[in-house]
C-alpha cells in the first residue's frame, strides 16, 4: 500500500506538502498541487482511517502524554517525536501524567476542545481501562487518532507500538547465568507498572529455565530513580544478601546500584555485574561502561508518525531490543 512518503517522492515535494494538499489547508502552489494529485492517482493512494481522523482535527498538534517526564526514556522519546512530527508539518504538545490516572482522564476529556490532531499515550503505568477505555474510544469515534506507545492496547482497538520487554529481560539474565553470575538480583519497579512487571517476568523466566528457585529477597521493587537504585542496593549489602549480579529495570536504577556497589569497595563486574535497561546516552561514558538493553525512540517516533500520516496501521508493532555488552557485565 502506498504511503504519504511514496506520494511525496513521486511528486518531488515534501511529505508536509502532501499533507497540506490532502487536508486542503495551507498554501501550496498550483503546480505542486497538481503533481501531488497526479502522484495520488498513479499510486492509487488511499488515506487510512487514522489519517482521515487527523485531517478532521482543528489544530496542528499531536498530544504526547508521558508517564513521568523526569525519566530519561521519555525525554529521549519526546525529542524524536518532535523531530518526526516537524518533518510532516505537525507540532508537539507534551503533557506529563506524573503517574496519575486522574491527570490522564482530565487530559483525555479536554483533548477534543483543544483541537488536537491525535494523542499518543506513552506510559509504563497500569492503565485503568474501565475509566480510560471509553475516553480513548470516544476520541477515535470523534475522528481523533489515538496510539499507545509502550503498552499493548491493541485488543481494545488502540494501535500500539511496543518494545519487547519480557523476552529482552530474559535474554539479559540468561547472559548473566551463562557467565556464572549467580545469584542474580532484580532491581526495578513492579507495583503499578505494566512494563516493569513484564521485565520482571523475563527475569523470573530465565531463572526458571535454568532450574533456579526464585528468591524473593533478591527482588527489589522500587521507583525508577537513581537514589532508589542506590538505596535498595545499599540495604541489600547491609543485610548481607549474597548476589553476584543485578538485572535492573532501568539505566537510572543501574547507575544508583553501581554507585552503592563501588561505595562499598566492591568491583564491577568482578564482584557484582550490573545490567541496565534503556541504553541512555551517558551509560556508555560511565566507568565501567554500562551493559544495557537497547531502546529505539527514533524508530518508535517514525512508526507513530507513520500511523498519523497515511501509512498502514497494524494493530500491534513490536520493536526488538538487543543486549549492548559493555564493561559492567
Amino acid at each position: 500500500m502506498a504511503t504519504v512518503l511514496d506520494v511525496a517522492r513521486l511528486a518531488g515535494v515534501s511529505s508536509a506538502t502532501v499533507s497540506r494538499v490532502l487536508s486542503g489547508k495551507g498554501n501550496v502552489g498550483q503546480e505542486a498541487r497538481e503533481r501531488v494529485l497526479q502522484a495520488v492517482r498513479e499510486l492509487d493512494f488511499h488515506p487510512n482511517r487514522m489519517a482521515q481522523g487527523l485531517r478532521r482535527g482543528r489544530g496542528n498538534a499531536v498530544g504526547l502524554l508521558v508517564g513521568d517526564i523526569e525519566q530519561n526514556v521519555y525525554s529521549a522519546l519526546t525529542k524524536h517525536v518532535q523531530k518526526a512530527l516537524g518533518e510532516v508539518g505537525l507540532d508537539l504538545m507534551l503533557y506529563n501524567l506524573d503517574h496519575s490516572t486522574e491527570r490522564l482522564v482530565a487530559m483525555l476529556e479536554a483533548a477534543p476542545a483543544m483541537g488536537l490532531r491525535g494523542v499518543a499515550l506513552a506510559t509504563t503505568d497500569n492503565i485503568d481501562m474501565a475509566k480510560v477505555g471509553p475516553l480513548l474510544r470516544g476520541l477515535q469515534v470523534g475522528g481523533m487518532a489515538v496510539v499507545s506507545i509502550g503498552q499493548r492496547l491493541h485488543r481494545a482497538g488502540i494501535p500500539s507500538i511496543v518494545h519487547e520487554e519480557r523476552a529482552a529481560a530474559r535474554r539479559a539474565v540468561e547472559y548473566l547465568l551463562e557467565g556464572g553470575r549467580t545469584p542474580v538480583a532484580y532491581l526495578g519497579r513492579l507495583t503499578g507498572s505494566a512494563v516493569g512487571t513484564e521485565r520482571y517476568r523475563g527475569y523470573a523466566a530465565a531463572l526458571a529455565g535454568a532450574g533456579i528457585a526464585l528468591d524473593r529477597a533478591l527482588v527489589w521493587d522500587v521507583s525508577y530513580r537513581f537514589a532508589a537504585g542506590y538505596e535498595a542496593t545499599r540495604r541489600a549489602l547491609d543485610a548481607g544478601l549474597a548476589f553476584r549480579a543485578i538485572q535492573c529495570g532501568s539505566d537510572e536504577l543501574a547507575l544508583g546500584a553501581m554507585a552503592a556497589i563501588q561505595d562499598r569497595g566492591l568491583a564491577i563486574p568482578g564482584d557484582v555485574a550490573v545490567i541496565g535497561f534503556g541504553s541512555i546516552d551517558w551509560g556508555a561514558h560511565v566507568r565501567p561502561a554500562l551493559t544495557t538493553i537497547s531502546v529505539h525512540p527514533a524508530t518508535v517516533a517514525a512508526r507513530m508518525v507513520g500511523m498519523l500520516t497515511g501509512q498502514d496501521v497494524p494493530a500491534l508493532t513490536v520493536i526488538e531490543r538487543s543486549l549492548l555488552r559493555r564493561g559492567s557485565a
